[in-house]
């Protein structure tokens, strides 16, 4: 299962549907299956739909965040259209197991440095995208709670 699979099993358990599988080696691959019209559905980021959707070649039916994405206002959530269904990709900076303090210190300084600069923030609002930021100990938090939900979420469409 991947990041884009998992959502879609999670929507049709919602939804009572079965659609069929088309396996792709990732995003890129199922993006161009529909815009080739050899698939009829997709689960995919913003950023890499947004200038498919603005130049009508696709259109966006729903966001699986759980708030409406401030680059689509006018789509609605999956639970605004009655689907109890939430998941979000993120990215997150990682280093090694025993980088020294020193270094995981300058990291997190450089990288909030980064994400809260105005040519960053407009960066990734021109992709579609909006940033979130957490730092190491909330970042942590966050990190165990969403492999729980992904964990329940795997559970639930009987894929464990």
């Amino acid at each position: 299962y991947g990041a884009l699979h998992l959502p879609t099993a999670l929507f049709m358990k919602a939804a009572g549907i079965r659609m069929r599988h088309l396996p792709t080696n990732g995003g890129g691959p199922a993006l161009t299956a529909i815009l080739g019209n050899n698939s009829q559905v997709l689960v995919s980021s913003i950023a890499a739909a947004n200038a498919h959707v603005k130049a009508g070649k696709l259109r966006a039916l729903a966001c699986l965040s759980t708030k409406r994405a401030a680059s689509a206002p006018d789509v609605p959530t999956m639970k605004e259209l009655g689907y109890d269904v939430e998941f979000s990709l993120w990215v997150g900076l990682f280093a090694p197991k025993g980088t020294p303090d020193t270094v995981v210190a300058r990291l997190r300084a450089e990288s909030k440095k980064a994400v809260e600069s105005e040519p960053f923030r407009k960066a990734i609002a021109n992709i579609g995208d909006e940033v979130a930021y957490l730092d190491q100990p909330e970042f942590a938090k966050f990190w165990d709670a969403d492999a729980k939900r992904v964990e329940t979420a795997v559970e639930s469409i009987g894929k464990v």
